[in-house]
């Protein structure tokens, strides 16, 4: 069983060395007009610390390739590297399965890697 955690910018630039944690998912993307920035200090940390590692978009619901996109092109370097997540909650999930499939297969086409929720 692996231990982890999910970080956001709530918790601002907490130290992963001090943790107890396999691995961590940190929310890079919201929308279309939001990038964590501790988002690429914290994948950093985990990187030099040998932790597994994982990036997240979260979803707001307005267009799904708009916000794919986004997430795409503001984590570009991530892909082939951590696991890429889709953050389907909150106000997001009143757009439906149908959302979800957009933007997961709008990722996939564009880095030929698939996302999880």
């Amino acid at each position: 069983m692996l231990n982890g955690i999910d970080i956001s910018s709530w918790q601002g630039d907490i130290d992963l060395s001090y943790l107890d944690i396999d691995f961590v998912m940190v929310k890079a993307t919201e929308g279309t007009g939001y990038v964590n920035y501790y988002c690429d200090i914290k994948v950093q940390q985990a990187i030099g610390l040998g932790k597994k590692w994982g990036f997240y978009h979260f979803a707001t619901g307005g267009d799904a390739v708009a916000e794919a996109d986004y997430f795409v092109d503001n984590c570009w370097n991530y892909f082939h590297h951590g696991v890429p997540v889709l953050d389907f909650e909150g106000d997001a999930v009143a757009c439906g399965a149908g959302w979800a499939e957009t933007f997961l297969n709008r990722v996939y086409e564009r880095t030929g890697v698939r996302a999880m929720i």
